[in-house]
């Protein structure tokens, strides 16, 4: 644990696992997996994400944000698992929130396999919640708390660089996509 740097932290139950627990559950679990759940008196009460520390940081960092946003508005459709803890060791994140059971929408499926109408509209209610949470102006692109921005477009999904601007970040964007319409000649 001395090792371990601390991102975030807040309303650490006191069952709370220890650093060294949360670690070796992840490792039990192998690299291969997100996420592990951790049961107290033999019920789902945590989960872990774990893996590339570079990723999970913004992640971590940008869920707390989000969860503090989305569950303190009682109109929210979207409940968001709150984040207790965030830490590194080594190359490793973790993120240890709140277990929230639900059924993923693959599973909402009719006999006919196709989705019902109003699981569409909730999921679609959903995701207008989420983009519509704006950011407070000068805020630079990437994961609350500032870092590489974690997406598929990036080699190794990662960002080679923290953009300053969203300016600066479509400039890249576009160099990168369409190389000739903007003078480059690669």
């Amino acid at each position: 644990m001395a090792d371990d740097q601390v991102w975030h932290s807040a309303n650490i139950p006191a069952d709370f696992p220890t650093h060294d627990d949360i670690v070796n559950s992840c490792a039990k679990a192998g690299p291969n997996r997100n996420g592990v759940c951790i049961q107290v008196a033999g019920k789902p009460r945590l989960w872990i994400k774990y893996g590339k520390d570079s990723v999970i940081r913004g992640e971590g960092r940008t869920q707390a944000h989000v969860a503090g946003i989305m569950n303190t508005n009682p109109a929210s459709v979207v409940r968001v698992p709150e984040v207790h803890l965030g830490f590194s060791r080594g190359k490793r994140g973790y993120i240890v929130m709140d277990f929230v059971q639900g059924t993923t929408f693959a599973k909402c499926k009719s006999s006919k396999g196709n989705y019902y109408k109003n699981d569409i509209k909730a999921v679609a209610a959903a995701v207008q919640q989420l983009t519509n949470i704006r950011m407070p102006a000068g805020t630079t692109p990437g994961p609350v708390g500032g870092g590489r921005i974690g997406n598929d477009f990036f080699v190794e999904c990662l960002s080679a660089l923290e953009y300053p601007t969203v300016g600066h970040l479509e400039a890249q964007i576009n160099e990168v996509c369409f190389p000739l319409a903007f003078g480059a000649s690669h």
